[in-house]
């Protein structure tokens, strides 16, 4: 059962991760006028020829970030899934509560001193 979640969980993520880069990448193809002319942070420096380029870098960053964010999350859910069973049953029985016939009934032999057991004094 925790393969199967495993699988699922890793089939989307791992196709999430090329697919987000591409998504990016073709946004960025289709609107490069727009980008290099309203949102590029270079175009009042024509000999850069930045282009939107910067835009496009910043946004492949943030993808970036968002899935070692996404990784992280799913490596944490993996351990827990791993170290955690299904079903935790915790039984305390009988044995456990049970009173045990011991020989040591009875007082507390008064053979011992009171010396004894008095802090030392300085």
């Amino acid at each position: 059962m925790a393969l199967r979640m495993t699988a699922f969980l890793l089939i989307p993520l791992i196709l999430g991760v090329s697919l987000s880069r591409m998504v990016v990448f073709t946004g960025f193809q289709l609107n490069k006028n727009f980008i290099a002319s309203k949102l590029c942070e270079n175009r009042d420096k024509a000999w850069m020829h930045c282009e939107g380029k910067c835009y496009l870098a910043k946004k492949m960053k943030e993808v970036e970030e968002k899935e070692r964010k996404q990784d992280r999350e799913t490596q944490k859910h993996l351990v827990q899934d791993s170290f955690t069973p299904e079903m935790f049953f915790v039984f305390f029985g009988n044995k456990l509560t049970a009173t045990f016939d011991t020989p040591y009934y009875g007082r507390i032999s008064s053979g011992h001193h009171a010396d004894l057991f008095q802090p030392p004094q300085v």
